[in-house]
């Protein structure tokens, strides 16, 4: 397999902010998935475990997507549409799930966030690629992204057919035609044919000087974090083990939304005092994440005051999954679009915020 060089960037770096900051929050920050899973192996509640990850990281990650979109004047004049749609559909969707079928709603969330998760990656793997300044293939753009899309699959898909995958006290779903050894047989053949070709691809590029560390490490340490936790619990513990991953994820997302804010910043694109005072590189960065945690603590207080109050009689895990997941889901269909366009030939940086880091 030959690799094509042909400039495409006159970006100076390859990184995103610079090595240490891109190795420290976007890739080094997976240290975090061996310490939560410490937790769950010397069994440690999994209340304080979920709570925890999503007070200190999952909550702020969440709003902070809330800070560069519905909060930006840009990118509300042109998106107007999508923020409409998303405030009131995926609410509405998740209330009528709630009260229609909880575990058909709790099995489309984890689908959801795996392949959300997943999406994030990709697209660090394409600012890389922009700024890398070597125009690759279409092949190894594909297998890239079918490694990264499919990492996490292979030994999730056999608990998912064997009834062996659950959030909390609920089994996840697959839908029945699904429920076959054939499934997770496909899923293990598609991951070793991407392994495979990746590994051949990235030798090759080594050997021919194009290439691309950033990508290659992040890559590298998505697909041996993603395949390995299905394995690092069982049962209703194995929640606790994707909640390793989640808080990477997070940590990688409060880093990269706040370089995005900092980026526009520079750029003259940041209209709103309060969003100019916490891109501030000085010191804005403890306002960013303040503001997040803050919102998010105000978020969990009405949660649990609407368990206690219990005002339509329902459980208070379907209270709780109604309230975030309403939230949680609209970040992910905001991120699904923006994560798509921002690094395309195409886009307009002024409108859309995540095509800062590609760009700074």
């Amino acid at each position: 397999m030959s690799v094509t060089a042909v400039p495409l960037s006159t970006t100076s770096s390859p990184w995103i902010r610079r090595a240490r900051w891109d190795i420290g929050w976007l890739i080094g920050s997976a240290a975090i998935v061996p310490v939560v899973l410490a937790f769950v192996w010397i069994g440690t509640s999994s209340m304080w475990i979920n709570l925890g990850i999503t007070a200190i990281v999952g909550g702020p990650h969440l709003f902070s997507t809330y800070l560069a979109t519905y909060m930006d004047p840009r990118f509300r004049r042109r998106h107007l549409w999508l923020l409409v749609a998303a405030t009131i559909l995926v609410p509405a969707f998740v209330v009528t799930m709630t009260l229609w079928n909880f575990q058909v709603l709790l099995s489309i969330f984890i689908f959801a966030a795996s392949l959300h998760v997943l999406q994030q990656n990709a697209y660090l793997t394409d600012i890389y690629r922009k700024r890398h300044g070597q125009r690759e293939r279409v092949s190894s753009r594909f297998i890239d992204y079918g490694l990264l899309m499919i990492c996490i699959y292979p030994i999730a898909s056999y608990k998912l057919v064997h009834g062996e995958f659950y959030l909390g006290d609920i089994e996840i779903l697959l839908p029945p035609f699904l429920m076959t050894p054939a499934t997770y047989w496909t899923v293990w053949i598609a991951f070793t044919a991407f392994l495979f070709a990746w590994l051949r691809k990235t030798a090759d590029e080594y050997r021919t000087g194009v290439l691309n560390v950033p990508k290659t490490l992040l890559i590298s340490v998505t697909t041996v974090i993603a395949f390995l936790v299905p394995i690092a619990s069982e049962g209703r513990r194995l929640e606790l083990a994707f909640q390793s991953v989640n808080a990477w994820h997070s940590i990688q997302y409060l880093g990269l939304v706040w370089f995005i804010l900092a980026a526009r910043r520079r750029q003259g694109r940041v209209d709103t005092p309060l969003l100019a005072k916490m891109s501030d590189e000085r010191r804005g960065g403890w306002w960013f994440y303040g503001t997040c945690l803050a919102v998010t603590v105000l978020l969990l207080s009405l949660v649990y005051g609407l368990v206690y109050w219990d005002p339509i009689g329902l459980q208070s895990e379907q209270y709780y999954y109604m309230c975030v997941l309403s939230c949680l889901l609209i970040h992910y269909v905001l991120d699904a679009y923006l994560f798509t366009v921002s690094n395309r030939a195409e886009v307009d940086e002024d409108a859309v915020p995540f095509a800062a880091p590609a760009a700074a």
